[in-house]
């Protein structure tokens, strides 16, 4: 069990079921541990179950699937695996009058051969009736330029965060606090869809002319090796550290003084983003699709030309000079109470599972 963004929503829409609502959390994958484990285990009354998943047996994956689902008999299931949330939809047709919704995380292929696998699973989803929930707008208006009437009942729904217990925990950060120098950080899995190789390059510019800025890359993942190699031919160590993933993002929120969140156009949402709007940290991220939807079109936060490390360097070097900037940081804090609130967020998924 990870820590990305989907993770980090599932605990927290269990978290904020109605009282009188049983849960169980059905995972599939081998890693089925980790450092959210015992975030999910402290929920009271969650069971879980796990039914793993391979490619080479997928009918046997669908039949352990469905003798699970029609013992538990739920009223609603959400399924994160975008994809695999056919085979899940179809073993849940066991259990009479299950809603069911499929979250989506990052937008379609638009062109080439993925293109069509995605339209092919629109119409699958459709067929089955599984609506497809995007994490933004801007996913769900990629979706449907794919030519295709989406399933009924899909809908854009803005992942949400936890901002008075990230709030909390940002000021318990802050008095830790111990390095003097400029804190920067960004908070990502480490793999293709976030571009930590342009932060790195740009940090590396940062520190020429502040050598006391330090430099936090939290998350992990496939990349990590190739970036920390990228780091050390820049030579960054020791200004930079690789945190690994943490379970309380609040708290080291609080210790930092500019969020960078470099991605690319793949990026559904960047729940990072929303989190670091909440403790209303100054922010510079990349002007794609994605930030440029959760940033306001740069009311909320500074946005940079993709794979641009000197505009980024440039972008990081002001919000470190002027690190107030309390309009925009403001304007963030307010945006994410109106827009991305767990609990509006947590309040539309069971009023769509429980009818």
């Amino acid at each position: 069990m990870t820590a990305g963004g989907n993770e980090r929503l599932c605990l927290e829409l269990i978290r904020r079921a109605p009282p009188d609502v049983r849960q169980a959390l059905i995972t599939i994958d081998s890693a089925s541990e980790g450092p959210l484990q015992p975030l999910f285990e402290a929920v009271p009354n969650l069971q879980f179950f796990h039914e793993p998943y391979s490619r080479t047996s997928r009918a046997r994956f669908v039949l352990r699937l469905a003798r699970r689902l029609r013992s538990l008999q739920p009223a609603g299931v959400i399924c994160y695996p975008f994809g695999l949330h056919l085979l899940v939809a179809l073993a849940a047709k066991v259990v009479p009058g299950c809603r069911f919704i499929s979250h989506v995380g990052n937008p379609p292929a638009q062109q080439g051969p993925t293109r069509v696998l995605f339209q092919r699973i629109v119409r699958a989803s459709r067929w089955l009736g599984t609506p497809l929930w995007s994490c933004s707008e801007t996913v769900h208006d990629q979706f449907r330029a794919l030519g295709l009437r989406l399933p009924a009942d899909s809908r854009p729904l803005p992942n949400g965060v936890n901002i008075a217990e990230l709030q909390r925990a940002a000021a318990s950060g802050r008095a830790k606090r111990t390095e003097p120098g400029p804190m920067v950080a960004m908070m990502a899995r480490l793999d293709s869809i976030k571009d930590h190789d342009t932060v790195l390059d740009a940090f590396a510019i940062v520190l020429r002319k502040r050598p006391q800025a330090r430099l936090w890359l939290v998350g992990d993942g496939e990349r990590r090796a190739h970036l920390e190699e990228r780091a050390r031919t820049l030579g960054l160590f020791p200004a930079v550290t690789f945190m690994g993933v943490r379970k309380s993002i609040g708290d080291l929120l609080g210790q930092i003084d500019v969020f960078v969140f470099s991605t690319t156009a793949a990026e559904g949402f960047g729940i990072a983003l929303a989190e670091a709007m909440a403790v209303g940290l100054p922010i510079a991220a990349s002007d794609v699709p994605a930030c440029r939807e959760v940033l306001a079109s740069g009311v909320c936060g500074t946005l940079v030309p993709p794979r641009d490390a000197a505009a980024l360097a440039q972008a990081i070097a002001v919000l470190i000079d002027d690190p107030d900037h309390g309009q925009q940081r403001a304007a963030a804090e307010a945006r994410a109470r109106a827009h991305y609130d767990i609990g509006d967020c947590a309040g539309h998924y069971y009023s769509y599972l429980l009818g």
